[in-house]
């Protein structure tokens, strides 16, 4: 997951952006100021979600990850096999850099957080989500 901000924050992340906040005033007609707005924010440099995260506080990280909840609720995607939807959700979290996305993941389902360390397991067996190595976390 690539985040990408040119001063105030925005970002992008496997199909689904979050929000651009900027004040603009202008003496002009609004669409060619949006229409330049647009044009311009296709040229913003990447930044690494994980440092972004660790950079910001406790409370400005739950928003955001529960914005990147919000964006994964409207998402079509299959959710039949719950093994794989999981999966998704997780590696969403930990791109993002969640450092409890189980725990997360668990809240928000209402399961055990067990159900979720067993989902995880399973995807990684059938090769759905990689698995991280000893003693990784975070990407790291």
């Amino acid at each position: 997951m690539e985040f990408l901000s040119d001063g105030l924050f925005s970002a992008s992340a496997n199909g689904f952006d979050l929000v651009l906040a900027q004040h603009l005033q202008a003496r002009v007609r609004p669409q060619g100021v949006l229409r330049e707005a647009i044009h311009n924010s296709r040229n913003l440099p990447g930044v690494d979600a994980i440092s972004l995260r660790k950079n910001l506080s406790s409370e400005w990280g739950a928003v955001f990850t529960a914005h990147i909840f919000h964006v994964m609720e409207i998402q079509e995607i299959d959710d039949s096999d719950v093994v794989a939807n999981t999966a998704w959700k997780y590696a969403l979290l930990t791109a993002w850099g969640e450092a409890s996305a189980a725990r997360e993941l668990s809240l928000r389902m209402h399961v055990p957080v067990h159900t979720i360390h067993s989902r995880l397991r399973l995807a990684r067996q059938r090769g759905i989500l990689s698995s991280p190595g000893a003693g990784s976390r975070l990407g790291n």
